[in-house]
């Protein structure tokens, strides 16, 4: 090659590595894929490299470049992660080094993926969204076909390497490892296709075509989570759902008692009729694929066994004596032991309320003062923050999470003239982040948990985030007279002058 062409290579590289943009789409793919049996452990592997690829874009983008000043709220930030270090230090008996490994993670959801709408335009921040949201619903689509036909081939699913395909524990696996994750996946993919038509629509992108792909696409992963049989899963989208008809009442609201009152019990229709009808349909759908399968399914079980040498399976076929598939919960407990896990969080906490025990230390300090504990997380988001990172942290995460939604509903209501179809995005990401919020109350998946779902959450509140920056900043541009405090206003006024136009 010539000198020419390895300085463009080069130069090719070094752009490809020092634009966000693309850690963020690189990274959610490989997050993605991570639940796969196939892969698990190749994505404890890429981690590492990821971090150091963050580390670098955290020292060379937001502090070299000063990207740090635009993003909002970044004192609150700072100080959640700087207690999160404290922590850290103060339980450095055991794990630090995973410890700091975890503050690292969530450094990450809060600086690169919340940290979205710091030096991007709204409509570059939606474009770039739309690209991973496409990436999401593409290889969820896939994902979720491909376990639908192992369903059809086997109905009553098979185990191979120790790992469960199609069914396990009489719900809906597919080639994830869990039902949970199943289920999240199909309603990620659901609400993708949700955000993607009216993004496509506010910029006049969306074709009859894309509008065919969306709805198969919906068919498919409304399907898969309704056979997975996922209680929080299927809370998030009635919560989705509510919040979408609590807009369509309220956003024309004016004072009155009356008025109020009628609203107020047409949303309590409006969630009954959404909780009923998800409900049953869950409950059809489940009942009817289970009548289907009985249909096909066969006689015998296809399962693995290892020969003599380690490196070699076998396929083993025997009477197959194991009830009807009907996806419901093998589990009768409505709690499925969360409240038990809840109750040994409690008492951890009690032990250590201050500055918690840091996240890697969950297990130890669990076996050290409980005599153990059932799972490694406690299936609640704000639980897992107060027991990692005590009262002090959970009060800073806390006030960041209120002020960021304060924010977004102020946008939603005060902003929704401006242009129908561009706040009507906002609205969808609020609705999708209510939703969230319900389901991390029963699943540790809000800032702690390294997995696709968390940065998916916080790079959604990014975008909002930049939708709410752009009204802003549109507002005091036309000279609008927002009836807020001055220092809101002087905030909006530095974006403006030091974000891009």
């Amino acid at each position: 090659m010539s000198r020419e062409a390895v300085g463009k290579l080069r130069g090719n590289i070094v752009r490809f590595f020092t634009d966000e943009s693309n850690f963020r789409f690189v990274f959610v793919a490989a997050l993605l894929c991570a639940s796969l049996n196939v892969i698990r452990f190749w994505f404890y592997v890429a981690t590492g490299i990821f971090m150091i690829w963050a580390a670098f874009l955290f020292g060379y983008r937001l502090l070299y470049q000063q990207r740090i000043r635009r993003i909002r709220n970044r004192r609150l930030i700072l100080l959640f992660l700087g207690s999160a270090l404290l922590t850290c230090f103060i339980q450095f008996s055991f794990n630090i080094f995973v410890n700091i490994y975890y503050v690292a993670w969530m450094g990450i959801c809060l600086f690169m993926f919340y940290g979205v709408h710091a030096d991007k335009s709204r409509r570059s921040c939606a474009l770039e969204v739309s690209r991973i949201l496409d990436l999401i619903n593409a290889v969820t689509t896939i994902m979720m076909t491909a376990g639908i036909i192992l369903l059809v081939i086997f109905p009553k699913g098979f185990e191979f390497c120790g790992d469960a395909f199609a069914i396990h524990e009489n719900r809906f696996v597919g080639i994830l490892f869990n039902a949970n994750v199943t289920a999240f996946y199909a309603l990620m993919a659901l609400i993708s296709c949700n955000l993607l038509w009216v993004i496509r629509q506010s910029l006049g992108r969306l074709s009859i075509r894309l509008k065919v792909f969306y709805i198969v696409c919906c068919v498919i992963n409304i399907f898969s989570l309704f056979i997975s049989d996922s209680n929080a899963s299927l809370l998030m989208l009635i919560v989705y759902l509510c919040f979408i008809s609590f807009y369509v009442i309220f956003k024309g609201y004016k004072r009155g008692f009356v008025s109020m009152l009628f609203r107020i019990i047409a949303l309590i229709l409006a969630c009954v009729v959404a909780a009923s009808f998800m409900l049953g349909a869950r409950t059809l759908v489940q009942s009817g694929t289970s009548a289907v399968l009985s249909m096909l399914s066969p006689h015998t079980q296809i399962s693995t066994g290892v020969t003599s040498k380690p490196d070699e399976n076998i396929i083993i076929i025997k009477p197959d004596d194991r009830p009807e598939t009907t996806f419901e919960h093998q589990n009768t407990n409505i709690d499925s032991g969360r409240f038990k896990i809840w109750r040994q969080s409690a008492e951890m906490f009690r032990l250590f309320p201050v500055f918690g025990v840091g996240k890697g230390n969950v297990v130890d300090y669990g076996k050290t003062y409980l005599g153990g504990l059932r799972y490694e997380d406690f299936h609640n988001g704000l639980i897992t923050i107060a027991v990692c990172y005590g009262a002090v942290g959970l009060f800073l995460f806390m006030v960041l999470a209120i002020t960021i939604a304060k924010a977004m509903l102020k946008a939603i209501f005060r902003y929704r003239s401006e242009n129908r179809r561009d706040c009507r995005v906002l609205m969808y990401i609020t609705a999708f982040c209510a939703g969230y919020c319900v389901y991390s109350m029963f699943e540790v998946a809000l800032l702690v948990d390294i997995s696709y779902r968390v940065v998916i959450f916080w790079l959604f509140i990014g975008l909002a985030m930049s939708y709410v920056c752009s009204y802003e900043r549109s507002a005091i541009t036309a000279g609008e007279n927002i009836p807020e405090r001055s220092r809101s206003i002087r905030r909006a006024a530095a974006y403006l002058s030091s974000s891009r136009t």
